[in-house]
């Protein structure tokens, strides 16, 4: 069966929608399938790393006129043209498919109608905004009020909540055989970190004369302030790197955990790492507040308005506690989601 993943990463998009892509593939992989992708090469994208994972990737033509994200939610300037432009790009440069797997908040109804009308194909659309869609399957993983009651007007199955998250093998292999603790908190906010976090935590760390814990920040390979935030590792407890190459052994292995809500959430909760939050996008703000209501995290505020005080704030309160640090309610995921999707679109071999 041949699949095909419609999915851009940018300095805007982020690289989360890529990256739960590329579980996905290498899910579908193992079963014997045909996958590629097809990208749009923007500012940041991450084209190369999808190659570097085996995949051929056809790229789509650029805009003429690449348009910036005015203002955070403006996600019709992340697909830079219209979904109409875009459809029949796609369409011009593919060959016969049997399922596409759209990942983009900049395609919806009118794409996949567009697609419907000219492939005989199926559509598996992944999404987070409850929007309509012309599609087969709707996945979203997300933890929600009135969880059932999204996308109640698709006449797709739909496939909702935690139990379908995409996490990468590893983390199910830790779930299993934890690590042994270490006295370390882990940071991350996405790879492109638009809000600035990491400074605003390390401005702060910086700022307390002591910290019963090493922090360790991982400040993405699309943050342009990389560079400029390895001075902070001049304190012997903290430690900057731009990814790790085993990222998951190294959550898992920390005690705590302080990133951005989304994806993220669901790789810590599948290893039971208790974690604060920030939003960093508009579509995590009602997720990540609905989240600290249960008790499943301590949720910091929205990116736009946080500062080093809150972070501040927060790591005093950790350190104040690190020898009993509070519990939350506890949110099982068992890192299986890929393959119940898989199974879904009945390609399961």
């Amino acid at each position: 069966m041949k699949v095909v993943f419609r999915v851009d990463a940018s300095v805007w998009i982020g690289s989360g929608h890529v990256m739960r892509c590329l579980v996905l593939a290498d899910e579908l992989v193992s079963h014997g399938h045909d996958v590629s992708f097809a990208c749009l090469p923007l500012p940041g994208d991450l084209i190369w790393l999808i190659e570097q994972n085996g995949f051929a990737v056809i790229r789509l033509t650029p805009s003429e006129h690449y348009q910036k994200a005015c203002f955070d939610g403006d996600y019709r300037a992340w697909l830079t043209r219209s979904e109409q432009e875009d459809a029949n790009d796609f369409i011009n440069k593919s060959d016969f498919t049997e399922w596409i797997v759209v990942d983009h908040y900049g395609i919806g109804y009118l794409w996949e109608q567009k697609i419907k009308d000219n492939l005989d194909c199926k559509i598996l659309s992944i999404d987070d905004l409850n929007r309509d869609h012309e599609s087969d399957l709707i996945l979203d993983q997300n933890l929600w009020p009135e969880m059932y009651q999204r996308y109640s007007k698709c006449l797709a199955q739909k496939l909702l909540g935690p139990t379908y998250a995409l996490l990468r093998p590893r983390f199910r292999e830790l779930k299993i055989n934890p690590p042994s603790k270490v006295n370390q908190v882990i940071a991350f906010f996405g790879g492109g970190d638009l809000t600035h976090e990491c400074r605003k935590l390390l401005t702060a760390a910086t700022a307390i004369d002591y910290l019963p814990f090493k922090l360790k920040v991982v400040t993405g390979r699309q943050n342009n302030d990389h560079e400029e935030l390895v001075c902070f590792q001049q304190q012997g407890n903290i430690t900057i790197a731009p990814f790790l190459s085993d990222f998951e052994h190294e959550l898992a292995r920390s005690r705590y955990a302080i990133g951005a809500s989304g994806i993220s959430n669901w790789e810590r909760f599948c290893l039971d790492i208790p974690s604060s939050i920030v939003s960093v996008a508009e579509n995590q703000r009602e997720l990540s507040t609905f989240l600290s209501e249960r008790h499943y995290v301590s949720f910091l505020g929205d990116g736009m308005s946080t500062t080093s005080d809150v972070y501040c704030e927060e790591l005093n309160r950790l350190a104040k506690n690190w020898n009993h640090i509070p519990e939350y309610a506890h949110l099982d995921v068992d890192g299986l989601g890929a393959k119940r999707i898989v199974n879904a679109m009945g390609l399961i071999k």
